[in-house]
């Protein structure tokens, strides 16, 4: 295949430059000889033709001969007759030297636009379509996944509804019935222990070998009696009442039980061995209050606030009468504050008629029986080492 070099390309454009300049001298020579009455006035200043050159060139998709463009101009009117091929391969060519011109002449006096004004309106409309199509469906579905997620979330909402209705209903089962087959055990484990059924191979050699009883001294027997009120305590049954729960199970704060009002049940520590005897836990953080007689004047009564922090090496019980925050009775268990109170009152009415008998556990709530039953259902108090489980029964 035969390919020019650099030296012709630039003698044949420099021989199409002269060629054109020349034959357009000619027509315009030619043209400003013929008589007005036959040839129309050309106004080369007036753009309409150059505007329907791009026009026409914007709608092929291939550079177009001379020809055929100026007989496109003709036939729609925006080029007179008159103007012959060379005027307007001359006008082309010029209009190509402009800068920003968006003509673009090729070998053989084809013409084409440049690039950037190749695309025309209808493209851009197709574009513009086809972008309002792919965004009309990409909301289409999101609005059908946005409806299908609102009904799935719906369902699940009613399913953990159930589930919660359901959980609540099985944990106040659960607290009425937990005990009744515990306490049940209990009492057959201790009716066992005080029948003791005796062997029947123990007759024989308790026949053939007895011995004369001894009376028991006084000692045995208050061990005897103290071993039998033990076992009593242990068939006794404790009841608890019921409380209000919340949907995971846990009771709501304040418990109401009469004159006792506990606000915080507080946390076990478990750690440490002086938090806990074997009746009672004593949590950091128990808070209660009740009313009682007032320290200044006995025929009223006052709120007392109970509560048990944390001391350090052991817990610190403490009372806060409400007329007086500032005399705060601190004792080392729940028995000396209420001793300590009782005996203030004692003195304000100048006699000890106030009870002194250890109730501290009463006073405070913690040996309450619903209070007792949640805190050994607490985390934590299965790892109270010297703690005794109690059974309880609603």
């Amino acid at each position: 295949m035969y390919s020019a070099t650099t030296d012709e390309v630039e003698s044949f454009v420099q021989d199409s430059r002269q060629t054109s300049t020349a034959q357009a001298s000619t027509v315009t020579s030619q043209v400003a000889q013929i008589p007005n009455h036959s040839t129309p006035e050309v106004n080369m200043n007036n753009t309409a033709w150059l505007d329907a050159t791009i026009y026409f060139l914007q709608t092929q998709s291939k550079p177009v001969f001379l020809s055929t463009i100026r007989s496109h101009l003709i036939s729609h009117g925006s080029l007179p007759s008159a103007v012959t091929p060379e005027t307007l391969a001359a006008l082309f060519v010029q209009e190509t030297k402009r800068q920003g011109s968006a003509l673009k002449v090729h070998p053989g006096l084809f013409f084409s636009v440049t690039p950037s004004h190749a695309q025309t309106h209808e493209d851009k409309q197709e574009r513009y379509r086809h972008r309002y199509h792919k965004l009309r469906q990409s909301v289409r579905h999101m609005v059908f996944e946005n409806a299908a997620m609102c009904d799935e979330t719906v369902r699940v909402e009613e399913k953990i509804q159930k589930a919660r209705e359901e959980r609540s209903f099985l944990l106040k089962k659960l607290l009425q019935y937990q005990t009744v087959n515990e306490l049940a055990s209990l009492v057959s484990q201790a009716q066992a222990e005080l029948t003791c059924p005796s062997q029947p191979g123990d007759s024989a050699s308790r026949t053939s070998k007895q011995k004369p009883r001894k009376r028991p001294s006084a000692e045995e027997s208050a061990k005897a009696k103290a071993g039998k009120k033990v076992k009593k305590e242990l068939v006794k049954k404790h009841f608890v009442q019921q409380i209000p729960l919340d949907d995971l199970g846990r009771p709501i704060f304040p418990i109401v039980l009469g004159s006792l009002t506990v606000h915080s049940l507080g946390e076990i520590v478990h750690e440490r061995q002086v938090f806990h005897t074997e009746q009672y836990i004593f949590p950091v953080g128990f808070c209660s209050s009740r009313m009682f007689a007032d320290l200044d004047d006995l025929s009223k009564t006052c709120l007392y606030t109970c509560k048990i922090v944390d001391g350090g090496i052991s817990p610190r019980f403490e009372i806060v009468p409400e007329t007086h925050p500032d005399k705060v009775i601190v004792g080392t268990n729940a028995d000396d504050c209420r001793n300590q109170l009782l005996a203030a009152i004692n003195n304000t009415r100048a006699s000890d008629t106030a009870d002194m008998t250890k109730h501290g556990a009463n006073f405070f709530g913690f040996g309450n029986p619903t209070i007792k039953h949640l805190i050994q259902s607490s985390p934590g108090a299965r790892k109270c080492s010297n703690y005794k489980w109690q059974k309880f029964e609603v």
